[in-house]
């Protein structure tokens, strides 16, 4: 595989609409070897650190468009070239600004591809994906929402340093088939294994992954917590949804429309307290 538009090679800024995704294949020639996606990972760090848009973009299609899913190319292409940022700036080679800067281009990037997708059918099984308080990396979070999708779960993410209590409450009030719970630190270990317990207390039979950066860095941690399964990477992560999507699928209720033939979904069981007393008020 041979990568055009490296450092050496003078790359030229584009436009980050539509005209410059429609050529991402100029990005990659020849076959991709041994099926995988790490020399895309270089053109990416250098378009981060230049603040090129429009070559990330397009690097990130052409990665999806040379065959890879939403985790080869989070592991195999965004995570060591962030990686990298994130060493820069712990040596002050990289402000705040500029590794907040690269973080966000990515964001974006994931956003034009998980447009493309088709969301999962009615009665796929739930998975909510959340960050603990204190815990901050929510761009891990995205991108493991649209690898659900990809495998067929619905998945709602909840973003990042989000208190115990109110994830327990989601929770108990959605009933997901599955949460996923991300760590970067090994300090709040101790607050995680606390919600994992209030979270099967109040949603029995609730499948538990947790995974991120303190489990990859200290393999160690694996069996500390009360888990269903512990995701070194996100490729593990989606073999793990692959597996278990037929036996976490949920039954799907339906009504007819009004004045129709057609059957649409019926209203979700478990409304916010303040919304059904708004209906109340309505209905009164």
């Amino acid at each position: 595989m041979r990568v055009k538009g490296t450092a050496g090679e003078g790359i030229q800024a584009r436009p980050p609409g539509e005209e410059g995704l429609k050529d991402a294949a100029e990005i990659v020639s020849g076959p991709m070897p041994n099926g995988g996606f790490h020399e895309l990972s270089g053109p990416l760090l250098v378009a981060l650190l230049s603040g090129d848009e429009g070559q990330v973009r397009r690097l990130t299609c052409a990665a999806r468009e040379a065959g890879a899913d939403f985790a080869r190319l989070s592991r195999d292409v965004i995570e060591p070239a962030l990686d990298q940022i994130g060493e820069m700036w712990a040596k002050g080679e990289l402000s705040i600004a500029e590794e907040h800067l690269a973080t966000s281009l990515v964001s974006r990037a994931i956003g034009v591809l998980a447009a493309r997708l088709e969301l999962p059918p009615p009665g796929s099984p739930r998975i909510l994906f959340t960050c603990l308080a204190g815990e901050f990396h929510e761009l891990g979070l995205r991108i493991v929402t649209e690898v659900a999708h990809e495998c067929g779960w619905e998945a709602e993410n909840l973003g990042s340093n989000v208190p115990r209590e109110s994830v327990v409450r989601f929770i108990a009030q959605r009933s997901p088939q599955a949460v996923g719970i991300s760590l970067s630190l090994a300090g709040h270990l101790v607050e995680a294994a606390k919600t994992i317990e209030q979270i099967r207390r109040v949603c029995p039979g609730i499948r538990v992954l947790a995974g991120g950066r303190v489990f990859r860095d200290d393999p160690s941690l694996l069996g500390v917590l009360d888990v269903d399964a512990t995701n070194l990477d996100v490729v593990a992560l989606r073999d793990w949804l692959r597996e278990n999507r037929e036996s976490a699928a949920r039954p799907w209720k339906t009504e007819r429309a009004p004045g129709k033939g057609a059957s649409v979904p019926s209203p979700p069981e478990a409304l916010p307290e303040s919304f059904r007393k708004r209906l109340g008020r309505r209905e009164s």
